[in-house]
């Protein structure tokens, strides 16, 4: 491209990333950020569990049942005419949100290191992102008041709230995640600051209703420590057990009355009682943690149908700065159909790691 001054940088990393050379602001092509996207869907619990819909449209309403027919006995009449019933109906809106990071490279690190600096690039934007998505699919929450101390994670203090939110362009603040979904339903249990017993996931299920009968569509999503007080139940059937053509999900550690149970590093152990962020000004004696149960089939994943807005990479050169910055962008949404098919158990202890 005339106008445009050569960046041996850039020529390095696309060279390294099997891509063509040129020069000026441009787009990874899709090769990379296809290998990329798939590496975070394969890894994701969540992408993997939970419905996904394909988004033409930045803004999707799907629409879902909220009252059904009625069925009647006929009272041995042959002729009985049943009363007319009618299905209703109402909408979930997915909202396509955008996710990005910024991350310079010198141009003299790359033309001498390139070749084997970018595999752990990628690996490290894989990585990043779907810690990223994890975090944001379970504390994801969009209120802003009290500047952010209203908010479910707190506002970030180093000491007080230090899984707070930074700031306007935290992540978490693009959507409401399970853990804000479950405090705005109806269904919850308390463990009364209690480790987690067996009783406190049946009377979950008791809680969920018609969207725990069928064990196998429940995912029980816990913290690394209460997972491994669960390792030590008779009653959770463990992977290792599990056949040789199991589908296992990443982080899965086994089944729980034929619940999927999933261990993440997400879920946050300095709560309240309240499932809420917890000042840790009066120290961590009071900590606790939440376990979250769901129904499968009702948050919703949204994902651009234009392969280019899954994921790309930008690469800007900077050659005033003797520098490139690759530019990671994502586009996703998240909802869910029914409030009734979240469950959490709030104020439980955290388990001994």
């Amino acid at each position: 491209m005339s106008g445009y001054v050569k960046v041996p940088g850039l020529d390095a990393a696309k060279a390294a990333l099997d891509e063509t050379v040129s020069h000026g602001y441009e787009m990874l092509p899709i090769g990379t950020s296809q290998e990329i996207i798939a590496r975070i869907f394969d890894k994701s619990w969540a992408r993997n569990a939970f419905t996904a819909i394909p988004m033409s449209e930045s803004v999707v309403n799907i629409p879902k049942l909220t009252a059904g027919i009625t069925v009647q006995g006929t009272t041995g009449q042959s002729d009985f005419e049943a009363d007319e019933s009618r299905h209703t109906t109402t909408d979930v809106t997915l909202s396509i949100k955008t996710i990005i990071a910024n991350a310079p490279i010198s141009n003299k690190l790359s033309a001498y290191s390139v070749t084997s600096m970018m595999p752990a690039i990628k690996e490290d934007i894989v990585k990043t992102f779907l810690q990223t998505e994890e975090d944001m699919f379970i504390n994801g929450d969009t209120t802003t008041t009290g500047t952010y101390a209203n908010n479910i994670n707190g506002a970030y203090d180093a000491t007080n709230y230090p899984g707070g939110i930074v700031g306007a362009r935290d992540p978490r603040l693009e959507f409401d995640g399970l853990r804000k979904m479950a405090l705005d339903g109806s269904c919850s249990v308390n463990a009364s600051g209690a480790n987690l017993s067996k009783t406190h996931i049946l009377e979950a299920f008791a809680c969920m209703g018609i969207y725990a009968s069928d064990p196998a569509d429940l995912l029980i999503v816990v913290s690394h420590s209460v997972k491994a007080l669960m390792m030590g139940w008779d009653e959770l059937d463990k992977v290792q057990n599990y056949g040789p053509k199991a589908t296992i999900l990443t982080g899965e550690i086994g089944k729980l009355y034929g619940a999927t149970v999933v261990a993440t590093t997400r879920i946050p152990e300095t709560l309240g009682a309240d499932g809420r962020a917890r000042s840790q000004a009066a120290g961590t004696t009071g900590n606790r943690t939440v376990v979250l149960i769901v129904n499968k089939r009702s948050p919703i994943i949204g994902n651009p149908a234009k392969t280019e807005r899954k994921f790309r990479i930008i690469v800007d050169p900077e050659p005033q700065k003797d520098r490139i910055v690759l530019v990671p962008k994502e586009d996703l949404a998240f909802a869910n159909r029914w409030d009734e098919a979240i469950c959490h158990i709030i104020n439980v202890a955290p388990g001994c790691l």
